[in-house]
């Protein structure tokens, strides 16, 4: 069983991960709680789920327009978390990414919680060698892979039919938004 495989074996047992990807060093997990108790944050803060692909993602939506399938297929996978209403109510917010923790996903084989490894208010790591001494102490496996951007990914809420940026970043922001939008509607 190689790296991937082992940590889709933890997760399965409702472990943490951590494993890098293009962007931050991030905690994987299949349930959400865990992923707070490690972080330190609250209980109802939103976290993204990491899929393996664009129609994964899709499926926890209730509702894909134009728009999210144009901004899936420019920046997907990659650093562009997309907000969508859910099926079962409320929203999801669903990225597919690079990096070593792609590896993970197919092994998993599902969709998996997500957040930047760091403790709640810290920077976020863009190397292993970057994470909180506290935070890798309290996951139950690590995953090698190659340092990110040290950027976190652009969020984009789509919910309710609205379409707008909740975090820019140098390579997504109101803008890129706009001419995508333009383009996809007209």
């Amino acid at each position: 069983m190689g790296p991937a495989g082992e940590a889709a074996s933890v997760l399965r047992d409702g472990g943490v991960v951590l494993v890098p990807t293009e962007t931050v060093v991030g905690l994987v997990a299949s349930e959400a709680r865990r992923l707070n108790e490690v972080k330190g944050s609250g209980p109802g803060k939103p976290l993204a789920l990491l899929c393996a692909s664009a129609g994964e993602a899709f499926s926890l939506a209730a509702e894909v327009s134009p728009l999210a399938r144009a901004l899936a297929e420019a920046y997907w996978p990659g650093p562009l978390t997309l907000v969508l209403d859910s099926t079962g109510g409320g929203t999801v917010g669903v990225r597919v990414p690079g990096g070593a923790v792609v590896e993970v996903l197919r092994a998993y084989g599902g969709s998996l919680y997500a957040t930047s490894a760091n403790p709640s208010g810290g920077r976020a790591p863009r190397s292993l060698a970057e994470v909180d001494p506290e935070v890798a102490a309290a996951v139950d496996l690590v995953v090698q892979g190659e340092p990110g951007s040290g950027e976190a990914s652009a969020v984009v809420d789509l919910s309710g039919g609205e379409a707008r940026v909740l975090r820019a970043t140098e390579g997504f922001t109101g803008e890129t938004l706009r001419k995508l939008a333009g383009g996809s509607s007209g």
